[in-house]
């Protein structure tokens, strides 16, 4: 096949999908009137652990406030739970809510987390982040803008060629990681790997993916890109260490050089960014 497209259906416009972000720090502020207390429960996997959990908290007269499940591998028998419990309107101790939740037989092992100063929680026990069985970091907006610009304003147009040949390493060497995710090299199987990494780990929401093997060219577009919010307002297209992580990513697949342009950019007022690729 040398010719393929991926196009949503469900939607006229990616743009108008209502997409809403997702709260993954584990980490609670709170008014200091509020009794908030964290739980890592390690469980047994079954059909109805979750309702049980919540069952148990109603009881109590707790309010779930955050709640997150994490399995590393997906055939693994336990899962972990970390919640944060409102006491605010219960009587209950401590101490007896975590008794109450080791006796219940699909508990394995519980343990609890007291704020480390008034109004603010956080899970200290869970450590390192993982995903797709590896360590993952996370940036928040303000460290990655200092980083990506802060190399723009300190060394011009030396930093944005930086910043390209940084992406075009981690796009030459991720497809490897994109293959085995896949058990695929075929584009489409490739192109929706990338669609759910990019989506769940932030970069951007990819879509619109044309990619001609026989001619050696690609196109595609990206809403909300990470790197290109950073620019916003600008006279031209913004992306230099996305464009490169595109540029690495299709020299491996077409396997010869390519020409990675940006002809759309939100941060020059369009409603994403778009990108072409020519061997």
């Amino acid at each position: 096949m040398c010719t393929y497209q991926v196009v949503r259906r469900s939607v006229q416009k990616i743009a108008k999908q209502n997409f809403k972000p997702l709260n993954i720090g584990r980490v609670m502020i709170f008014d200091e009137k509020q009794k908030v207390y964290g739980i890592i429960i390690e469980s047994k996997i079954g059909l109805s652990f979750l309702r049980r959990l919540a069952e148990l908290a109603e009881k109590l007269g707790l309010v779930i406030r955050f709640i997150q499940f994490s399995t590393v591998k997906a055939d693994e028998p336990l899962v972990r739970t970390v919640a944060f419990l409102d006491f605010s309107n219960s009587t209950i101790s401590l101490e007896k809510v975590l008794k109450l939740v080791k006796n219940q037989e699909f508990v394995k092992d519980a343990i609890l987390i007291k704020p480390n100063r008034k109004g603010i929680i956080f899970d200290n026990y869970s450590f390192p982040l993982v995903t797709a069985n590896e360590r993952v970091v996370i940036f928040r907006k303000a460290v990655y803008e200092a980083l990506f610009n802060g190399v723009r304003k300190k060394f011009g147009s030396a930093g944005e060629a930086m910043l390209y040949y940084q992406g075009f390493t981690i796009g030459y060497e991720i497809y490897d990681k994109y293959v085995e995710i896949a058990n695929s090299e075929k584009p489409e199987d490739l192109t929706e790997v990338a669609k759910a990494i990019n989506m769940t780990f932030g970069w951007g929401i990819i879509d619109k993916v044309n990619i001609d093997q026989r001619k050696g060219a690609a196109k595609l577009r990206i809403y909300q890109n990470f790197e290109c919010e950073l620019g916003k307002p600008n006279g031209k297209p913004y992306s230099q260490f996305y464009r490169g992580a595109i540029a690495g990513l299709f020299t491996r697949f077409f396997g010869k050089d390519v020409k990675v342009q940006e002809t759309k950019c939100i941060a020059k007022g369009d409603p994403y960014c778009e990108f072409t690729i020519k061997t």
